[in-house]
């Protein structure tokens, strides 16, 4: 009963700090260059400076994890999102913009850790993976929301932006009246664990790090390539977002398909598919077939893959659910802070063609990796 309610509010949640305050920079981009005309290598550190905070909020909410309740760390969250909302919407350069960017991001980093305690001490174990992938899929919801407003605001950013600062506080309000108040577990705050923890965790580490930087290229750039791409039809970029995040419903099945099929199968077929986005978007980007294949196999396995991440992690740290979530998105949130850099340079440089073949195989490397359970 508890991780039915626990995904109303959870999902809603993670759908504002991701969908809405982190990755709608990108779905903007090209209407918020129309104002500002900024070369792609500021857009790219910008871009960065949302998974710099991020990696910043999850540290302290994983150090943080047993002296402040859940709930106070999701509260701050919610504040990051609306003041981080609400200082990009009225930005008239790129350095208040920068600003407005880092306090949202701050958001995304606060706001997955709780969830993760919450599940593993209120939701019985068998529900746990679902409950999780699930939340995670919030991205899903809120880049699908952006899409849409985005078609339907047209130009109208700083306008769209105050829409995100409304609903950010609507879905504040109601986890906090729903959510418990208390600390969900007694265990000892530690970030130390055990040498055979740290080994098991490596391919993981790695992983979460190739995938943050082949991603980082497609959230960023991905709808202005195609908006600005000769021979692709207008309405193939418009809709690119709201694909990604319609087709992103289906990483909210990864907990089952885990439970399944085994960890390692999910997370391959994961990386097969987010990679190959990439990889057709540099190849073929002028095909009527990539404009819809690339973002529906993009945003299904993004949130498939951070599903699996999620389960993968609480599985190596098992008495720190916490840390086990926050870690491998910690990692992911560094890769897409470093690809989101070098992206905006290979794209001056060389151009969007080569900066997403370069992130399909950064992607399909990480399918050398396997899981140690030893």
């Amino acid at each position: 009963m508890y991780s039915k309610k626990l995904i109303i509010v959870g999902l809603p949640m993670i759908a504002v700090t991701y969908g809405l305050s982190r990755f709608s920079y990108g779905l903007m981009l090209p209407y918020i260059n129309e104002t500002m005309m900024m070369e792609q290598s500021t857009s790219g550190v910008i871009s960065s400076l949302s998974y710099i905070a991020y990696c910043l909020a999850i540290v302290s909410a994983m150090v943080f994890s047993n002296k402040v309740t859940p709930k106070s760390v999701l509260v701050i969250a919610g504040l990051s999102a609306i003041i981080g909302l609400g200082v990009i919407s009225i930005s008239p350069n790129p350095v208040v913009l920068g600003t407005g960017i880092f306090i949202a991001g701050l958001s995304t980093g606060f706001s997955s850790p709780p969830y993760a305690d919450i599940v593993s001490t209120k939701v019985e174990t068998r529900l746990q993976n679902q409950t999780n992938s699930w939340i995670n899929a919030g991205t899903s919801i809120g880049t699908a929301f952006t899409g849409v407003i985005a078609i339907m605001m047209t130009n109208s950013w700083r306008e769209t932006y105050f829409i995100y600062t409304c609903i950010a506080i609507l879905v504040l309000f109601a986890n906090y009246k729903a959510l418990p108040k208390h600390h969900t577990t007694e265990r000892e705050n530690k970030i130390g664990f055990s040498k055979r923890e740290w080994r098991r965790a490596v391919p993981l580490i790695l992983a979460a790090c190739l995938i943050g930087i082949s991603c980082s290229a497609y959230w960023t750039f991905s709808k202005d390539f195609m908006l600005h791409a000769e021979n692709v039809p207008t309405y193939i970029g418009k809709w690119l977002w709201g694909i990604i995040g319609i087709a992103g419903l289906l990483g909210g099945t990864a907990g089952v398909f885990i439970d399944k099929f085994g960890l390692m199968h999910a997370f391959k077929l994961s990386v097969l598919a987010l990679s190959t986005s990439s990889l057709l978007l540099g190849m073929y980007p002028s095909s009527p077939v990539t404009g819809f294949l690339s973002p529906a196999l993009f945003g299904s396995s993004y949130i498939f893959i951070t599903g699996v991440l999620i389960v993968w992690g609480i599985s190596v740290f098992n008495t720190n659910p916490s840390f086990g979530l926050g870690l491998p998105f910690l990692i992911l949130a560094l890769g897409q802070a470093i690809g989101s850099i070098f992206s905006g340079v290979i794209a001056d440089l060389f151009g969007y063609h080569t900066l997403f073949v370069g992130a399909g195989v950064i992607g399909y490397l990480s399918l050398l990796l396997k899981q140690k359970t030893n």
